[in-house]
């Protein structure tokens, strides 16, 4: 690269329409002022956090400082570039913009003290002094009057190629909002003034904070010896982040380094997002979009007590990381109070200022609080901190026309929560005898706990039709999944006409849709299936316990060959004679008679009530279950009557008794023989019709070539053959028409 080329821009045209005159050895090249032309040959290395505690070794500081000042001549180098080379290496430099943002995420926060060395601690005032230079001329569209840029196209470069991201801007946010907060606050105006489409990116971060905010909570909640769910909002159906693998129930739980992690990140998390609202105060209002101020009041109500918890279980009280540990517990919370102190602020400064619509800005204030009493415990916090009764008293002098319902609603709730709060603390002993009774049973209190959610929910929206019977049963759902399951503010917002606009563009008769159970596992497993077997014994997709031994993959083999097979297998039958044993119904021929048995004794048995019983009810086997030979001892009188009957009736003398209701089949084919011989005598000549004969290639007989003749002859008296006759018969029975 030529660097003795003098920049030109005699019309004071835009930068990104200017072409310099270049000439290398003779040959003249116009060449773009943002053009790869004009970088330099320069490695640009990243930043790196200074060693301290453990980390320090000898030599380790003496090595960061010799990296640290290679990486501050980059930046004075790049501050130094004139203004189409400095935008054309921080375009087209494969490494500029790695080596800016590798220090807003190394950054020290502002909880963290200074470090200890005196010389490291200038080296990095330097360095993030110069960072915040850099981004401040990433804003800068205009220099002087031939070195400038038009806003759109500044626009469309920082945000098309990922200069400014919302990543960047909140860890911008975290590393210089606490001390150099109003200039922040311009840098971070002028980027969403410049390119409004960051409010859209905007809204899918803190879509994913809320998630973020979701798997801490289930976190410190999940019982990881139990298959059951946590006992959490409605919100958290669905929310299947946490899952265990089958047999590693101990590595899954908490232990102190991942609560520490999850620490220092709600921490970070909490104070970016307050320094953000604090430095662009517009941020309160997509928040509001988002429905925040939910996620927030959650996080406070089922994280922050568990995290207590859960450092007691797994923390050493006596040493300092726990100490560390739970000073970071008490700061998140401070945050998350500060934050929703900085959204109410938004509106209250509206307010008394008097900017944009004040009724608005007083509704949305009021809206903030009401969704924070949907819990207890940031309310409570909040109100000790900053008593809300005053801002309300002051916003009644600045407006007179405010709500005073929802006003003495919001005054109502945050005194009996405290009144509540200062009860249960004295009066903790007797709510405990109070709740359970002598035989360790619970009492109502506890009953009320047990109701499944179902009735709950329909009895809320009973509570509801009884003054709104015009709603169906779905938005009346709808409504209390988003008030938090206040039926009585559920009531208030629809009589007032104030519902959220997520609610609005409801229909108000929509029924309850219940859950598709594809959905469900979709949302359990992250797999989107149609297949027979979802959510069935055989699903090896969400199953770990499929029985194997139901499934056969290709053809299974018959246990019969034919159906003579299947009839000639007698297990069935021999399995239930062990059932008939046991009535006396099947005997043992062997077992009724032994030569060897001795009945001298058998006639002086002790006469019972059930030997009587045995006298008047002798023992018959049944007839089916009789052997041949016994069958044949009856009565020769009834089989001869018998057989004078039903020779009588078929003209021949058989044995045949009526009792015999299974009949021989070789009767039947006797009887049937002589019924066929029978016929023969009355004219009846039975042929042989054979027309197979033998193999081809060995000859036939003459009868067989007789009879395929004649079958050739006759086949037209049958099948298909008489179409004309049965037509002519239909034309003259007038069927047809002729």
């Amino acid at each position: 690269m030529n660097k003795s080329v003098e920049f030109k821009n005699p019309d004071n045209s835009p930068v990104e329409s200017v072409t310099c005159c270049v000439s290398n050895d003779g040959v003249v090249q116009q060449i773009k002022a943002l053009d790869p032309y004009w970088l330099e040959k320069r490695e640009l290395t990243l930043y790196e956090r200074p060693p301290s505690g453990e980390e320090l070794v000898v030599g380790a500081l003496d090595a960061w400082k010799s990296k640290m000042q290679v990486y501050l001549e980059n930046l004075k180098w790049l501050l130094g570039l004139e203004h189409h080379r400095f935008w054309s290496t921080i375009l087209y430099h494969p490494q500029c913009m790695d080596c800016l943002i590798s220090f807003i995420q190394e950054a020290s926060p502002p909880y963290l003290p200074a470090h200890e060395c005196g010389d490291v601690r200038g080296i990095y005032e330097e360095i993030r002094r110069l960072v915040l230079v850099v981004f401040s001329r990433l804003i800068t569209n205009k220099e002087s009057k031939n070195q400038w840029m038009t806003k759109e196209y500044l626009a469309d470069i920082i945000y098309n190629n990922f200069i400014f991201t919302i990543p960047v801007l909140w860890d911008l946010c975290l590393a210089y909002g606490v001390d150099n907060a109003r200039h922040i606050s311009k840098m971070v105006d002028t980027v969403y003034t410049l390119q409004p489409t960051y409010n859209t990116d905007t809204l899918l971060a803190l879509t994913f904070v809320q998630e973020s905010f979701k798997y801490i909570i289930m976190q410190v909640n999940k019982d990881y010896e139990s298959e059951e769910p946590p006992n959490l909002p409605e919100t958290f159906k669905g929310f299947g982040e946490i899952r265990r693998p089958s047999g590693n129930r101990s590595h899954d739980k908490l232990t102190f380094n991942v609560l520490r992690d999850l620490v220092i990140h709600m921490l970070d998390t909490a104070m970016t997002l307050r320094i953000f609202v604090e430095v662009y105060p517009k941020a309160a209002e997509l928040m509001k979009k988002t429905n925040f101020v939910l996620s927030v009041v959650q996080l406070y109500e089922y994280g922050i007590p568990q995290l207590y918890e859960v450092l007691l279980e797994v923390g050493d009280e006596t040493s300092v990381t726990y100490t560390e540990v739970e000073c970071y517990i008490d700061m998140t919370r401070s945050e998350i109070i500060d934050t929703f102190r900085e959204m109410l602020a938004v509106y209250k400064n509206a307010i008394f200022s008097g900017d944009g619509n004040i009724s608005s800005n007083v509704e949305s204030y009021l809206s903030l609080i009401m969704e924070a009493l949907s819990e207890r415990l940031l309310i409570k916090d909040y109100h000790s901190c900053y008593p809300l009764h005053e801002d309300i008293d002051m916003l009644r002098q600045a407006y007179p026309d405010i709500d005073s319902v929802k006003t003495d609603f919001i005054l109502q709730a945050i005194f009996s929560n405290i009144d509540d709060q200062a009860a249960g603390h004295t009066n903790q002993a007797e709510t405990n005898v109070r709740t359970e009774s002598a035989s360790g049973h619970t009492e109502n209190g506890d009953a009320k706990e047990d109701i499944p959610d179902h009735v709950k929910e329909e009895s809320l929206i009973s509570e509801v039709k009884d003054i709104l019977p015009h709603l169906g049963d779905g938005f009346i759902l709808k409504c209390l999944q988003h008030y938090g399951f206040n039926s009585e503010r559920v009531i208030n917002t629809v009589l007032e006409d104030s519902l959220d606009e997520s609610l609005r563009g409801l229909d108000r008769s929509l029924p309850i849709i219940p859950e598709d159970v594809l959905d469900q596992k979709f949302l359990e497993t992250g797999v989107q299936r149609l297949n027979v077997f979802d959510g069935d014994e055989f699903d090896i997709m969400t199953r770990d316990d499929v029985d194997l031994s139901k499934i056969h993959i290709g053809k299974r083999k018959d246990k019969y060959k034919d159906l003579k097979d299947m009839l000639d297998d007698k297990t069935a039958v021999k399995n239930r004679m062990d059932i008939y044993s046991k009535y006396n119904l099947v005997c043992d021929e062997s077992a009724m008679y032994s030569d060897e048995y001795d009945d001298t004794y058998d006639e002086e048995t002790p006469v019972t009530a059930a030997t009587e019983l045995d006298d008047r009810r002798t023992f018959v086997t049944p007839r089916v279950l009789r052997a041949k030979e016994e069958v044949s001892t009856e009565s020769e009188e009834e089989i001869e009557s018998n057989n004078v009957t039903v020779g009588a009736n078929t003209g021949t003398s058989t044995n045949r008794s009526r009792m015999d209701f299974c009949v021989n089949p070789e009767e039947i084919r006797a009887r049937r023989e002589a019924a066929r011989a029978a016929r023969g005598g009355r004219g009846y000549s039975h042929r042989n019709a054979d027309v197979t004969g033998k193999p081809k290639g060995q000859g036939q007989e003459k009868e067989v070539l007789l009879n395929r003749d004649r079958k050739e002859k006759n086949k037209s008296s049958k099948g298909n053959h008489g179409r004309r006759q049965g037509a002519q018969w239909k034309r003259s029975q007038g069927m047809m028409p002729s």
